[in-house]
């Protein structure tokens, strides 16, 4: 979604916010305290609060169902821990997988749909076509991100844990890493704010597409996650 077909489609979906409930977590409290990790770009830690299309789409369905919405920024993994010990209500922008369905509480609509992308120098010549393309190289990767089966359990590429995509980046174009998994927005929103799109280039072919979720927490009610469900299902419905 372009940001300024986003931007309507906040303003459309405020004026239809007061047809929908207000059903409590278990916390019982009116305040969902959320979690995340930022993604430049899809969510952002700035001086004057959360920002970015993941944040907006949570804040306004959860607000137009009577919460107040407070987030967290913490390392991933932290983050998964808060939320499976129901230290916090969700999860920003996080995949589905047979394993987080189990102790995550998910609803039936995504947030939005990721596209990984493979990341190399500029200078490169390198053109990804599969996972074997990737044969001997040095892989940058998200510690705590779920990537495909397949990338999971490759043994031709050395898979390297990069503590963020900009350091990822910085990795890359020092040489300490032949190319990085990322996702094709955040990583290109890092790439300019780090003034060096003109060094790198992604793959045309992504590696994986998957939907994100905004995910509760395991004591999260049945009724509530109906409800953020059905009210998520009215903001794209209704968006122009």
């Amino acid at each position: 979604m372009s940001p300024r077909r986003f931007i309507r489609s906040l303003n459309f979906f405020k004026a239809c916010a007061a047809l929908c409930l207000v059903i409590a977590l278990p916390v019982s409290a009116q305040t969902i305290h959320l979690v995340t990790e930022e993604w430049p770009g899809l969510i952002d830690d700035t001086p004057q609060g959360p920002s970015g299309v993941l944040w907006e789409i949570s804040r306004e369905v959860l607000e137009s169902m009577g919460y107040d919405v407070k987030l967290d920024f913490v390392p991933w993994k932290r983050a998964q821990r808060l939320t499976l010990k129901n230290e916090r209500d969700g999860i920003v922008g996080i995949g589905i997988t047979p394993e987080r369905e189990k102790v995550f509480q998910f609803p039936e609509k995504a947030l939005l749909i990721s596209e990984t992308a493979v990341y190399t120098k500029q200078d490169h010549t390198f053109d990804y076509e599969d996972l074997d393309s990737l044969k001997g190289m040095r892989v940058g990767v998200s510690p705590g991100y779920t990537y495909s089966p397949e990338i999971a359990s490759a043994l031709h590429f050395e898979r390297v844990e990069m503590p963020s995509i900009e350091s990822g980046l910085k990795m890359l174009l020092l040489g300490r890493l032949d190319a990085i998994l990322a996702n094709r927005y955040v990583a290109g929103i890092q790439a300019e704010r780090l003034d060096i799109v003109y060094k790198i280039k992604a793959s045309e072919r992504p590696v994986s597409v998957g939907p994100v979720y905004l995910a509760f927490s395991p004591e999260t009610s049945t009724e509530f996650l109906e409800a953020f469900s059905s009210a998520l299902e009215t903001f794209y419905a209704n968006r122009p």
